[in-house]
């Protein structure tokens, strides 16, 4: 599973620097951070014709999305056929400078922090070793 490893660094730093708490997942093809149980932005692959570089996924429910999409870099993200509003694909030259990333790290996070923290699931729970004889 191929991603931008570049564009991954730069938002680890920038959860860094803003102190936030986050799990990576790889997931939709790339990798994805969560915060609070909730996927927040993510990192697609990066096809070499396209110089290596992936796409910045944002979440950030629909109302966000729809002002968002002033952005010439932005779109509606679309990877499973059926549109979803509430997650943008934006291109490299929409995220740049570490303040157009940091701007829609910023548009995620006020997202995710009105969304409840997700529960942890429990681990299923493991059967003992024990075999009975069959008789």
């Amino acid at each position: 599973m191929a991603f931008d490893e570049d564009l991954s660094a730069r938002i680890r730093m920038s959860l860094l620097s803003l102190e936030r708490e986050w799990e990576e997942r790889k997931m939709f093809g790339g990798l994805c951070f969560m915060v609070k149980g909730h996927m927040t932005v993510g990192v697609t692959g990066g096809s070499v014709a396209g110089g290596g570089a992936g796409e910045l996924m944002v979440r950030c429910g629909q109302v966000r999305a729809a002002g968002a999409l002033d952005n010439p870099h932005a779109r509606l993200c679309d990877f499973t056929g059926r549109i979803m509003k509430s997650i943008l694909l934006v291109k490299p030259g929409g995220f740049n400078t570490d303040v157009q990333l940091a701007n829609w790290l910023a548009l995620a996070l006020d997202f995710i922090d009105t969304e409840p923290p997700k529960k942890k699931k429990e681990a299923a729970k493991r059967r003992s070793g024990v075999v009975k004889p069959i008789r």
